[in-house]
């Protein structure tokens, strides 16, 4: 019982955290991506922003249960390797989101290159990416729950392996 309100009294302070740095992440992030440094000071008064904050919110809460759940189905009691399954989880999800922030910079490198041979094209044909179609929470989420997935892959083979010998 007390593990478990360890881990909910955990949960919302990192759910608090996630709130507290919504607006830094959204403009560290656009800054790398457009190369232009843009400035959120409520990100939640933004109606479209809504869902993704939450999303945002619950990437960052769900951490500690996705680290219980590995931990109790693949049956990890050594801190080492509870270390590794949590940082595997938090690195696969930063991972994705980095992949999904360097594909978005080619996409604004592509766009740049169509701007600056404008005068061939007409203003239909210059592609955009509006800030709505980021997804970065989307991608932090998946690349949590990927870990989480990895993690039980990883660890529960090599505790069956480590039964057998």
């Amino acid at each position: 019982m007390k593990k478990k309100a360890i881990i909910i009294g955990l949960s919302l302070s990192l759910c608090l955290f996630a709130f507290l740095i919504r607006d830094w992440f959204l403009s560290f992030f656009i800054a790398e991506i457009t190369a232009e440094n843009i400035l959120f000071s409520d990100s939640s008064n933004v109606t479209h922003q809504i869902f993704p904050m939450l999303i945002f919110i619950f990437s960052f809460g769900i951490i500690p249960f996705l680290h219980l759940i590995v931990r109790n189905y693949c049956k990890i009691y050594s801190g080492k390797q509870q270390l590794l399954s949590l940082l595997t989880i938090i690195i696969s999800g930063f991972l994705f989101l980095g992949l999904r922030v360097i594909y978005l910079k080619f996409k604004v490198a592509q766009i740049n290159d169509i701007l600056r041979r404008a005068e061939f094209t007409s203003e239909a044909d210059i592609p955009r990416i509006n800030f709505q179609d980021m997804y970065l929470e989307y991608y932090l989420l998946a690349g949590l729950v990927v870990g989480t997935i990895l993690c039980m892959i990883i660890f529960k083979k090599s505790s069956n392996s480590g039964i057998k010998n």
